[in-house]
Order: C-alpha cells, then sequence, then structure tokens
C-alpha cells in the first residue's frame, strides 16, 4: 500500500471576514434565543448567585469559540471544534436563561443541560484526536512518514525483551542506499529527498510482513520482523531490494541498495545486534552493491 502523506503540525490564522461571519451568525442565534425566551415568558429576575456560574461559563466559551473562528490548528477538527463550542456555549446560555425567565417551559432547561453534555464530548473526543496525532507525529520521520530513530529504538527494545523470553530470533534488516551523496550532488538535495520519499513508500509496501519499517538515518532504513529463519529474512531482503531497484524516479533514473540482515541471539543487546546488521549491508556495499548479505 502507499504510503501517507506525513501530517505536520501548523497554526495559522483563518480568514477575518469568515471569522467574524461566524461569530455574527452566533450572536445573532443567540439573540434570536434570548428574545424568544424573553416574550414568552413574561417575567424575569436576574439573581447573580443562581445565573452568575452559567453566565460567566458562557462569555468564556463564547471567547473561545472567536480564538477558534480565527485560528487553525492542522492536527484538530476545526468544524467539531466549533460545533463543540457552540453547543457548549448555547447550552450554558439556556441555563442560565431558565434562571433569568423562571416562567420559561421546563423543556428549555433541559435542552440547555443536553446541549451542554453534548458540546463537552465533542471537545473530548476533539482533544482525544489531537493527542493521538500529536503523539504519533513524534513517532513519525517528517520526511517520509516511516517511524522515527527514537520510536524505532523503543520498539525494537521491546521486541527483543519479549522474543528473547519466549527464546524466538529477531531480524534486523539493515538498508543503506547506494552512491546517495552522488545523487545529491548530481542532483540536488530536493530530489535526493523526493527519492527517499518514493524509496520508503515502495519499502513500506512491506508493512503487512513486517514489524517494523524506520528510517534511522540520512539514507538509511531499517525493517524489523521476527518468526522467520534466515533463509526467509534473507528471501524477505532480496525482494525489497529487488522492489527499490525497480523504482523508477524519472528520466529513467534509479537507485539501488545495499541490505544486511542480523538475526538476535540469545540474550543479545539491541546494540550488537544493529551493529551486525550495520556491518553486514556494509560487506554488501564493499562486494559490488545491489546485494544482500547476511551478518556472520
Amino acid at each position: 500500500m502507499a504510503l501517507e502523506t506525513q501530517q505536520e503540525m501548523q497554526i495559522k490564522f483563518a480568514r477575518r471576514d469568515r471569522a467574524l461571519f461566524l461569530v455574527l451568525v452566533n450572536l445573532a442565534f443567540t439573540g434570536l434565543l434570548i428574545g424568544h425566551l424573553f416574550t414568552t415568558s413574561g417575567d424575569y429576575r436576574f439573581e447573580l448567585d443562581q445565573v452568575g456560574f452559567e453566565a460567566a461559563s458562557f462569555l468564556s466559551v463564547f471567547v473561545m469559540f472567536i480564538a477558534a473562528t480565527l485560528i487553525k490548528v492542522s492536527l484538530a477538527e476545526r468544524r467539531a471544534v466549533l460545533i463543540g463550542l457552540f453547543a457548549l456555549q448555547t447550552g450554558n446560555l439556556l441555563d442560565a436563561a431558565t434562571g433569568i425567565f423562571f416562567n420559561a417551559a421546563p423543556v428549555w432547561w433541559w435542552i440547555g443541560d443536553g446541549l451542554t453534555f453534548t458540546g463537552e464530548v465533542i471537545l473530548a473526543l476533539v482533544v482525544f484526536q489531537f493527542v493521538r496525532l500529536t503523539n504519533d507525529l513524534t513517532n513519525r520521520d517528517p520526511l517520509t512518514g516511516l517511524f522515527n530513530r527514537s520510536y524505532h529504538m523503543r520498539e525494537l527494545a521491546t521486541l527483543l525483551k519479549a522474543n528473547h523470553h519466549n527464546k524466538e530470533p529477531v531480524a534486523v534488516i539493515a538498508i543503506d542506499i547506494d552512491h546517495f551523496k552522488h545523487v545529491n550532488d548530481v542532483h540536488g538535495h530536493a530530489f535526493g529527498d523526493l527519492a527517499l520519499q518514493v524509496l520508503a513508500s515502495a519499502v513500506n509496501t512491506f508493512s503487512d510482513e513486517v514489524k517494523i519499517i524506520s528510517r534511522t538515518g540520512g539514507e538509511e532504513f531499517e525493517v524489523v520482523v521476527d518468526q522467520l529463519d534466515e533463509p526467509a529474512v534473507l528471501a524477505l531482503a532480496d525482494r525489497i531490494r529487488l522492489v527499490i531497484s525497480n523504482v523508477d524516479l524519472g528520466e529513467n533514473r534509479h537507485l539501488t541498495a545495499s541490505l544486511g540482515i542480523a538475526l538476535s541471539h540469545v540474550g543479545e543487546a539491541l546494540v550488537s545486534l544493529r551493529q551486525r546488521a550495520d556491518a553486514a549491508a556494509y560487506k554488501a556495499k564493499n562486494t559490488g552493491r545491489n546485494r544482500v548479505c547476511a551478518a556472520d
């Protein structure tokens, strides 16, 4: 499957005319609602201790609504934020209004509580989604969208610990793009970045067969797999090598990669396993490139 475009955390201002329009619609609806309650209830009284909290909540949420119309955060669903704030604001308004217009129908109080609860749920879901996306963003390489080095190290350490307990090996496939410095020097860093993105997408087509795919360095990637013996890991690595070499970068330009594999020994440390995989990849480079070598 194709690699999804990596999201970025962005905060920018919205168009002022649209923000003003939303605020005016909000105020118009609020005014109509208060006018309706005033005309249908007849009598009113204002006791601060009865309506002060709801009135203050209404004003604070209204200010947040104005801020949400002016600011757009890429990882948050702005429409949901505005709907949630509007529902919460209207709920607080109705709760306050039913304390002022004491002859208003009781249904308005129930509607107010219902809108307040709905707004709180919507905003809670937005916060949950924002935290989830932010957490995912910290684990991803911003250029390729693959997992980054820090996430890779944590997950590999966890997998090694679990598999060592069960006496099952973990395999690391180190991937080093051949002559990548030459590519940057000849075609420029922009083309080099594009090449890394395309190659990452190609390697990611194996995501259903492996545990982790990460970019661990400039032109270096690592694939982690378990429950395979050495011949199966070698076969998988060679398939990855072929996919990389067949990627067309335009104008009949192709890149190749040297791959090294290492299967963990019982009780082997993470650093040792990765060093052996890297050494195997360098062996592949030194013996002709565009090939797969196994660690000693």
